[in-house]
């Protein structure tokens, strides 16, 4: 963290699952987010990383916080980008030793109680364990509410050159909505796309390390309050990091087709 970062209070309780949701100007549901996501199991912790809202949403997070002991709280100085906060996250759950840290969207789009549901596909009765589970708008019982044609044809698109030009088999790769095991960033490397290429930049990298992913169908409803943050610049961004990801891939070991 830098020098003028701010953060709640540094006596964390143990745990094994961490929650976190990157915010950004999202005062208007931060705190449903953080009463749903405490509510959802007892044994939840939520960290949550604000990259300075002119909004004050990180001024209402630090507040709740004091009165939480589950709730978690870090203000970065400056906007450093969607990826950046979501990376650090993932840093602070595992140097806290978390074993599993679960990401998600601030502005309620995704349901709090499905947060059980990605834990438990980790560890399935009888299967496989995973490394990464995908809160899937894409595979069978998976859907997408209150969006617009444009963010469907996006989105779309999206999973398809993920998919097929990257070779990542998964059908939402976009998602942000998943759960990890922490251990398997021991087997990636540290640098990831900054923006909201992130998504599809880290199932890149636990694909070609050998992780196994799979994918749970969620209902994605948009946000009923504030305005998205994917404004052209970050969109732009995200292509261009994209397309370096397809270079890389094509010039480079090619994992099996999906």
């Amino acid at each position: 963290m830098a020098d003028d970062d701010l953060h709640s209070c540094d006596d964390w309780p143990v745990g094994t699952v961490l929650v976190q949701a990157a915010t950004y100007n999202e005062r208007e549901n931060v705190a449903s987010l953080i009463e749903a996501v405490l509510a959802a199991d007892p044994e939840l912790q939520l960290l949550i990383i604000d990259d300075s809202s002119p909004d004050g949403t990180g001024d209402v997070a630090l507040q709740l916080a004091e009165h939480n002991a589950r709730l978690h709280v870090l203000v970065r100085r400056g906007r450093r980008g969607l990826g950046s906060a979501i990376l650090k996250g993932f840093q602070l759950a595992k140097s806290r030793g978390f074993a599993v840290s679960v990401n998600m969207d601030a502005d309620l789009s995704h349901d709090p109680a499905d947060i059980p549901r990605l834990l438990a596909a980790l560890d399935p009765v009888g299967g496989r364990p995973a490394d990464v589970v995908i809160g899937s708008r894409r595979v069978p019982g998976g859907q997408t509410v209150g969006w617009p044609l444009s963010r469907h044809v996006a989105s779309g698109l999206v999973g398809w050159f993920t998919r097929w030009v990257l070779w990542v088999p998964v059908r939402d790769a976009s998602s942000g909505f998943r759960a990890i095991r922490l251990e398997v960033f021991e087997r990636l490397p540290q640098e990831f796309s900054k923006g909201f290429a992130f998504f599809e930049h880290l199932l890149w990298s636990v694909h070609r390390a050998g992780g196994r992913m799979t994918e749970i169908p969620i209902t994605f409803t948009d946000r009923t309050r504030g305005t998205s943050k994917a404004d052209i610049a970050e969109v732009g961004r995200g292509v261009r990091e994209l397309l370096k990801l397809a270079f890389r891939t094509w010039i480079g070991p090619r994992p099996n087709a999906p």
